[in-house]
């Protein structure tokens, strides 16, 4: 094995993910995520918890396999019956699970040829481990079997072989449902299975037995352990001391685990409008209204997932009134399985102390009174008005043809509210101004000039909320999009006040059910990244020129001398203003601006770049590009006082018979700033450049990958790397910072809405794609991975690098380098 644990942690994320993907729906999705969840804590690599994760889901697809095709090939009429086919079919199913288990066995091979597609590789286990799978997981199967066989009563004559293969189908049909846990559906296929040899009334309470011992006990067990698995995960190694304070507030009873639990209940009233124990005492007519209660407890359970304080206050008072109700009518099981809910939400409460739209936020109270109202009023029509089919579910209802119409509609009305309420429920407050004040912008212009890089001027783009440190002299610059609070940037300021600026803002954005993210950052601050429990992705890597050795001398630098010499015989000159003589200059600037905006059809981005807006653009020194006098192109100036670092921020030209204007613009600027004394000029990043392609590199390295390859029609991703290139710079790497799991795709989307310019800027930007050329992105990627798959069976079967492909730079105009 390349990465060896105790056998111990294999035991002990083997049983959390069996044990919640047991008792909630989309099992096999679940189970993997805790699995690396809780593997990704020892460290090991994510292409070892990918094959963890495919190895186990192999080995019990086996197990079922096996006894499920035993099942279907001993009783093909009882099977047929379940599935709703008839018997020859269900022992052709059966002989069909049997060939690909014969298959794999037969496939396996060591040493054998490794299956590979595009960057993936499969490697063949040998046959005794294939064969040692097939035993193994069926054994499993038998045992999970056996633990609801001898909770039958003594003296019922069945046969354990049977029963097991009658077993596996119906938790087969369980897991396919996705209904959390199978409820329902594994019960009634095994009472058809069984039919003629187990007495329903004497199966159920066997049943019920096998829930509580099989399924309950199990999750309350594997929360605990998953609680302890996330502490050590937030403690230091080598001291024992917590790293954060989540870590500590989370205690025994995670929300996650309760928000698990509420939505299991929540799907099983959407699924069957029952309320198990209460079918006989509720009136006949309650399905509808109960399976539409179901749909506001599964939004109160994303609620509890984000630890909202009123999605608690909801879960509560629901299970009082359930407990009520449960005593009321004699329910006394589901009354005291309420109850022990109760127990375990009430002293859980300091834990959600995150406060929804719902009551604190200035219009947040008034459309949640609204929306709930609504919801009840209709729930309440619903109850007291019967319909034909009162067993059914609110869907049911809604589609349903038979029913009334206004039966229908009140059901939709009912549903839209309880679907608005939540969604006021679910949305973050975030608080302070939107923007940051003059006050503020005045502190961060203090910071700036004393300590700022270059691009710490976007602070004053208008668009930024601004996070000053306790002492003043460090903040960050961030705006809320979605539930994401992305910082643009490192800190700005004094370096001994990052580490308390950035717990700081972690721990605000988490109390306001935010994501931190800080996008755009180096390594320097890696190691406090990671232990604020946020994950780096390369973002790409900036070009920088050192200005002390850079000049137009060596035959690497004819092309910068040929930009000059076209520029300069067809009457260009450039002139860096200062910023005190930019305003007289504005009428132009505008002019050039409003040009080139209409050309492309695009809007003002602030977030990532300066817009044109009068008042910011003086504030920096210009470089302006005339042709007989008139500007046909500007670019404004970054000037970091602390760092001797000069960055261009807006470009804007207009269309001229004059080529590679803008370089000719990049090239004197960087003269200018070379004689006045600066270090550093920076090209900014080339997005998605240089990213991993190898077997251990992330996944997300190996998506912007092929977004780097073959995404032209949309950025073109490869010229704005040899454009810069031309400069010879050298490349640091630029990361975004975030937590890692499986909203990283959303919160991406949600920077990119802020520095695209919202959604219809982002769409603007689409709209601008020939289309011609995203037809033949498609062929062209199907062409490439062809060429490498014969590549690589023309080599040997041993594993090989691939080596970087060289490709001839391409001229881009610095506009689009942008």
């Amino acid at each position: 094995m390349e990465h060896r644990l105790p056998y111990r942690r294999y035991a002990a994320a083997s049983f959390v993910a069996t044990a919640f993907g047991n008792s909630t729906g989309a099992s096999a999705v679940v189970g993997a995520v805790l699995r690396a969840r809780v593997y990704s804590a020892w460290q090991v690599p994510a292409f070892a918890i990918t094959r963890i994760v495919g190895f186990n889901l192999v080995t019990l697809g086996l197990g079922f396999a096996v006894l499920s095709a035993l099942g279907m090939l001993t009783a093909p009429d009882r099977t047929g019956e379940a599935l709703r086919v008839a018997p020859g079919v269900a022992a052709a199913l059966g002989v069909a699970l049997l060939l690909p288990v014969a298959g794999y066995v037969g496939w396996a091979r060591r040493g054998g040829r490794a299956v590979r597609w595009r960057d993936w590789r499969i490697d063949r286990p040998s046959r005794p481990l294939a064969v040692a799978q097939v035993v193994l997981s069926t054994l499993e199967v038998a045992t999970m079997a056996a633990a609801l066989w001898v909770l039958l009563p003594v003296g019922l004559d069945v046969a354990f072989v049977p029963f097991a293969a009658a077993f596996a189908i119906a938790t087969l049909l369980g897991l396919l449902s996705n209904v959390p846990g199978g409820i329902g559906v594994f019960e009634a296929a095994l009472l058809v299975l069984l039919a003629g040899t187990v007495d329903p009334l004497v199966l159920a309470p066997a049943l019920v037995a096998f829930r509580i011992v099989y399924y309950v006990l199990p999750l309350l067990v594997a929360a605990v352990v998953l609680v302890t698995l996330e502490a050590r995960r937030g403690r230091d190694e080598t001291t024992g001391s917590s790293r954060s304070e989540l870590v500590q507030r989370t205690g025994l009873l995670t929300p996650w685990v309760l928000a698990v639990v509420v939505a299991g209940a929540g799907a099983l009233l959407v699924v069957t409008g029952e309320i198990p124990g209460l079918v006989d005492r509720l009136p006949a007519h309650s399905g509808p209204t109960l399976s539409l209660l179901g749909v506001g407890l599964v939004l109160l359970a994303l609620g509890l997932r984000r630890r909202l304080h009123e999605a608690w206050l909801g879960t509560v008072v629901v299970l009082v009134a359930l407990t009520a109700v449960c005593l009321l009518v004699g329910a006394r099981v589901t009354g005291l399985v309420s109850l022990g809910l109760l127990a375990l939400m009430v002293p859980a409460a300091p834990v959600f102390g995150r406060r929804s739209h719902v009551f604190h936020h200035s219009r947040g109270w008034t459309w949640s009174a609204v929306a709930g109202g609504t919801a009840t009023t209709a729930l309440a029509w619903l109850a007291l008005h019967p319909t034909d089919d009162g067993q059914g579910s609110w869907w049911g209802l809604v589609v349903g043809g038979s029913h009334p119409v206004s039966a229908r509609l009140v059901a939709l009305v009912a549903l839209v509210g309880l679907l608005l309420a939540g969604a006021r429920l679910l949305a973050p407050v975030v608080p302070g101004p939107a923007t940051g004040g003059e006050e503020d912008l005045a502190r961060a212009e203090d910071v700036v000039r004393r300590f700022g890089r270059a691009s710490a001027h976007l602070a004053f783009t208008g668009d930024k909320r601004l996070l000053f440190s306790a002492g003043g002299d460090a903040f960050l610059m961030y705006q809320v999009e979605g539930r994401s609070w992305v910082s643009m940037g490192d800190p700005v300021g004094d370096p001994a006040q990052f580490r308390e600026l950035l717990t700081t803002f972690v721990e605000r954005a988490e109390r306001h059910d935010g994501r931190p993210v800080l996008y755009g950052v180096g390594d320097a601050l890696a190691p406090t990244y990671r232990e604020l429990g946020l994950g780096l992705s390369k973002l790409g890597e900036e070009a920088l020129i050192d200005l002390g050795s850079f000049g137009l001398e060596g035959r690497d630098r004819a092309k910068m001398r040929r930009w000059r010499s076209i520029n300069e015989r067809a009457g260009c000159t450039v002139e860096v203003v200062p910023a005190e003589a930019v305003p007289a200059l504005l009428p132009e600037l505008r002019a050039v601006s409003e040009e080139w905006l209409a050309g492309r059809r695009a809007s003002e981005k602030r977030f990532s770049l300066g817009p044109f807006d009068e008042d910011y653009v003086v504030r920096f020194p210009v470089a302006v590009v005339r042709l007989e006098g008139r500007v046909v192109a500007f670019a404004t100036l970054w000037v970091g006082d602390g760092e001797g670092e000069v960055a261009i921020d807006l470009m804007r030209q207009v269309r001229t018979e004059v080529p590679n204007v803008m370089n000719y613009l990049f090239l004197e600027v960087m003269l200018w700033a070379k004689a006045r004394g600066y270090a550093t000029f920076s090209l900014g990043m080339a997005p998605l450049s240089g990213l991993r392609t190898d077997a251990t590199a992330p996944f997300w390295d190996r998506i912007g990958r092929l977004v780097f390859t073959h995404g032209d029609a949309f950025y073109n991703f490869k010229g704005v790397r040899h454009f810069k290139e031309c400069f010879h710079p050298r490349w640091e790497e630029r990361y975004v910072a975030a937590p890692p799991g499986p909203a990283f795709p959303t919160t991406m989307l949600n920077v990119a809405t802020l520095i695209g310019g919202g959604v219809r800027g982002m769409s603007a930007g689409l709209r601008t794609v020939d289309a011609s050329v995203v037809r033949r992105l498609w062929p062209a990627a199907r062409s490439r991975a062809r060429t490498r798959v014969w590549a690589r069976r023309a080599r040997s079967s041993e594993p090989v690098v691939p080596t970087q492909r060289s490709e001839a730079a391409v001229e881009v105009p610095a506009d689009s380098a942008a």
